[in-house]
């Protein structure tokens, strides 16, 4: 067997444990996390800094944000996949809470990433980064597998900052409501008429 298959099996179930570790918000979630789509959800600043790899999207749980998962043609080793876990905000949970669990797992927590942010090694070869923040609407949990496995913490906060309210409503499906801008657009200029 493939490394890289057996490796997808290992970031598959890191990814859906992480996206069954908290409760289901109320009505007033965002966006159902099964329409979103990684296509229009990963940021064009994050799909910079992987030249060469293809984007590959699938589905852990039925609660869960999409799982993007990155390959090169080049580097057939290295596999990178980005969690969205979308659901109501994290408002109101202790930090500490949010980190617990990688942090039991054998995991250190990042200092000034987000709200809260901790990185483990589950396997060897392999990163994985949790972060959270106060106003992206998603748990962001990077795992990069492979050579230059740091690059996972550069590619979670890059993840957690792009992710915000306006992308995750232009990332779902009916994101055709004219308050919706493109995801190249800028706002429009308040002095224009």
């Amino acid at each position: 067997m493939r490394a890289g298959r057996g490796v997808g099996v290992v970031v598959l179930a890191l990814a859906l444990g992480a996206c069954r570790s908290r409760n289901a918000g109320p009505a007033d979630a965002p966006p159902p996390a099964n329409d979103l789509s990684c296509e229009r959800l990963v940021a064009p600043e994050v799909r910079d800094t992987l030249p060469g790899f293809t984007l590959q999207q699938s589905r852990p749980c039925p609660t869960c944000g999409p799982l993007c998962t990155f390959r090169s043609a080049e580097q057939k080793d290295v596999t990178l996949s980005i969690a969205y876990d979308c659901r109501k905000h994290f408002e109101g949970e202790d930090v500490q809470a949010l980190l617990t669990p990688t942090l039991r797992a054998g995991g250190t927590e990042i200092p000034a990433m987000g709200r809260a942010a901790a990185r483990r090694e589950p396997v060897p070869g392999m990163l994985q980064v949790s972060t959270w923040d106060d106003d992206t609407p998603c748990g962001i949990i990077v795992t990069w597998l492979g050579a230059d496995k740091e690059r996972a913490i550069d590619i979670a906060r890059a993840t957690l900052f792009a992710t915000t309210p306006e992308r995750l409503a232009a990332a779902h499906p009916d994101a055709s409501t004219p308050d919706t801008l493109p995801l190249e657009a800028s706002p429009p200029d308040a002095g224009t008429p």
